[in-house]
């Protein structure tokens, strides 16, 4: 398995022989929305051209529907005919968008030989949750790979806990900038929410992505790498990458 992290939660993803772009963010650095209303975001740039993005990709993977995670500028330069990958609620909306080949997963499919199960989560507290709307993350088997979760655009919660308990994964993908809306959040996990994923995920390697590209974030790398330098038991099993950096790990599970 190879993951290189492209920007803030953009990802491509090698697993099972595949290649997957995860959650297309494609705006050039500002040149999207203000999401606290003090600077438009993105607030860095892509660190390698699209080309170079898009080489390869056999399906793209869409969380939700937010502007951060499938915006105007990704929708324009997709291929039309490339395999969409989504939760069944948003098929439709992205079938508008002109993409023929959109598969909306109810719980589960096979792709190319690789498993993806859809899972839940929370967007943030109570208070926000009717606006933020739901937001899916995916966990990944196939054969000689170690067993991926991507948590998406969640916080810690009953239904992260539960997908880690029952499936054990090994690699654990979380969104880890915090953020707020209107004076609640955090909308995704924080510091105090990642350490509690590596504390309940024995054994598994967590990476730490949307981060710093945000201008609503109340994480960043260096407050991460500042408060787990205080935790340094769990601290050997995080990996922060930087944008366009490249993690390869283990191919068994």
């Amino acid at each position: 398995m190879r993951l290189q992290l492209i920007r803030s939660a953009t990802l491509r993803l090698r697993f099972g022989g595949q290649t997957f772009l995860i959650d297309p963010w494609f705006a050039r650095r500002g040149e999207g929305l203000s999401y606290a209303g003090e600077r438009p975001s993105p607030l860095c740039d892509l660190p390698l051209p699209l080309p170079d993005i898009m080489d390869g990709v056999d399906a793209v993977i869409v969380s939700h529907l937010h502007s951060d995670h499938f915006d105007d500028a990704a929708r324009s330069v997709l291929p039309r005919q490339v395999p969409v990958l989504c939760a069944a609620r948003d098929a439709s909306a992205i079938r508008q968008f002109g993409f023929k080949r959109v598969t909306g997963i109810e719980t589960e499919l096979e792709f190319g030989g690789v498993h993806i199960r859809l899972t839940a989560g929370r967007h943030g507290p109570d208070e926000v949750l009717p606006e933020m709307g739901e937001a899916s993350g995916f966990l990944f088997r196939a054969a000689d790979e170690p067993v991926l979760y991507w948590a998406g655009d969640t916080i810690f919660c009953e239904e992260v806990r539960d997908v880690i308990l029952d499936a054990h994964p090994k690699v654990i993908v979380v969104h880890a900038c915090g953020a707020e809306w209107k004076g609640y959040g955090p909308l995704v996990m924080d510091e105090q929410m990642t350490e509690s994923v590596l504390r309940l995920a024995h054994g598994a390697n967590v990476v730490a992505t949307h981060l710093d590209s945000v201008d609503h974030a109340t994480s960043s790398r260096e407050s991460l790498k500042a408060y787990f330098a205080r935790v340094p038991e769990v601290a050997s099993r995080l990996c922060i990458p930087d944008d366009g950096e490249t993690i390869a790990l283990p191919e068994k599970a």
